[in-house]
């Protein structure tokens, strides 16, 4: 796989690290008596143990090869781009609260954090970077 896609797909994937700092609004939700509606509760617990694991699967794309590692990338990909889907579809129907953040902040962060993981997918599918996780594309 060419160099510049590895830097590429590691930036994008990087990047959504900042999900990581949802874990700080969890007792922001209604139930706990916070101003944000219970609904934020599911996208932002997802959102934080997604975030954690960030720096692993940067390392390990990173450091490890094989198939079992490429789909692990493409799920943790594919299941980063839902949880921004469902965050969007959670902005739609249950807004945060203007005090926490405007619905402008909202969509927009939470769309470009989404292109990004699915941008990463889609260099993920490239058949030379499929074929260097299958020990294939090197000579």
């Amino acid at each position: 796989m060419p160099k510049h896609i590895k830097w590429i797909i590691s930036v994008l994937m990087a990047a959504t690290i900042f999900r990581a700092q949802t874990v700080m609004f969890l007792p922001k939700v209604e139930v706990f008596g916070g101003p944000a509606p219970n609904a934020w509760f599911g996208p932002w617990f997802s959102d934080s143990i997604l975030g954690f694991l960030v720096p692993v699967m940067v390392f390990i794309f990173w450091t490890r090869s094989g198939m079992r590692v490429w789909g692990a990338l493409l799920v943790y990909n594919a299941l980063g781009a839902f949880d921004y889907a469902n965050g969007l579809v959670t902005q739609f129907f249950h807004p945060m609260p203007v005090e926490m953040a405007s619905a402008a902040a909202v969509y927009g962060g939470i769309g470009l954090f989404m292109t990004f993981q699915l941008v990463a997918l889609g260099l993920l599918f490239r058949k030379d970077v499929a074929a260097d996780f299958a020990n294939q594309g090197r000579p």
